[in-house]
C-alpha cells in the first residue's frame, strides 16, 4: 500500500492488522514511511478510506519529519566520530589489505575508515561498527570503575529507536548510533543504563542515582530528546 502526496510522491504505508485493536492508529516510521494500524478483520476499502480522511494530518506530518541519511553521506556532511570523550575526525580510504578495518592517524586525532571498496555501503558499515563496539566497551568500562562499579556485559546493537537499555541481569545493550553524538550525550546514555544497575526503573530513587553519576542529565536527556528523530534515520 501506498500514500501518494499531492507532489505525486509516493510513500509507503505498512498497514499493520492487530488482534485485539477497534481503533485506526498513525504514525511514521525511520525510514519515513507511514505506520498504519488497524483492527484484525478490517476490510482493505474501509482503511484506504480512512487513510485518504486524514491527508492533510499525514502531508503535515511528512513535512515535519527529518530526512533519512546514509550512513556514507552522514559521515561526509559530519565528519567525525565518538570515543573515549573526544571527537576524531573522520576519514574514508580504500585499503589493499584483505579486510576493511579503521585506524588512528595523526598522532591519534584522526580516524581513518578503510574499506576494500570504497562504493560498498556495507562495508562501510561494518567497520564503523567496529568502531562503535570498540569505542562504547571502552567508555562503559571507563565509566564503571569512576563510580566503583563492576564493568557489565555489552552488546552493541541496531536498535529500531532505543539508545540503549540494561536487563534485569545486569547486561547493557547499546546503540551504535552513540558514536555519532556529542561526547556528553554519549556518556549520558552510559551513564543512565549503569544507573539501571542499582535501580532497574525509572523511580525517583533511579534520578537521584542518576544525578549522582550525571549532575546534569536533566540537560543532556533534553539534549539527546532534541535530535534522536534525526540521528535515528541514519542508515536505516
Amino acid at each position: 500500500m501506498v500514500f501518494v502526496r499531492e507532489s505525486g510522491l509516493s510513500v509507503p504505508v505498512e498497514l499493520r492488522r492487530r488482534k485485539g485493536t477497534r481503533n485506526f492508529r498513525l504514525t511514521f516510521g525511520l525510514n519515513n514511511q507511514i505506520l498504519f494500524s488497524v483492527p484484525l478483520r478490517c476490510a482493505d476499502r474501509i482503511a484506504i478510506d480512512f487513510l485518504e480522511s486524514q491527508r492533510e494530518w499525514i502531508e503535515a506530518g511528512l513535512d515535519k519529519l527529518p530526512a533519512t541519511s546514509s550512513l556514507r553521506t552522514w559521515i561526509n556532511r559530519y565528519p567525525q566520530l565518538c570515543a573515549s570523550g573526544e571527537l576524531f575526525y573522520v576519514s574514508i580510504q580504500a585499503t589493499k589489505g584483505k579486510s576493511s578495518d579503521y585506524i588512528f592517524s595523526n598522532y591519534g586525532s584522526d580516524v581513518i575508515l578503510r574499506v576494500l571498496d570504497l562504493s560498498d555501503d556495507g562495508q562501510l558499515m561494518h567497520v564503523v561498527r567496529c568502531f562503535a563496539k570498540d569505542a562504547l566497551y571502552c567508555r562503559v568500562a571507563y565509566q564503571a570503575k569512576r563510580f566503583g562499579l563492576s564493568i557489565p556485559a555489552v552488546s552493541v546493537r541496531n536498535q529500531e529507536s532505543r539508545w540503549g537499555s540494561c536487563s534485569c541481569r545486569g547486561a547493557i545493550s547499546l546503540n551504535w548510533r552513540l558514536v555519532l553524538l556529542d561526547p556528553e550525550l554519549m556518556d549520558y546514555v552510559i551513564l543512565h543504563e549503569l544507573a539501571h544497575l542499582k535501580q532497574l526503573n525509572h523511580s525517583n530513587k533511579f534520578w537521584k542515582q542518576l544525578e549522582k553519576y550525571d549532575p546534569l542529565y536533566k540537560t543532556h536527556e533534553s539534549a539527546i530528546n532534541q535530535i534522536s528523530s534525526k540521528i535515528m534515520r541514519v542508515a536505516r
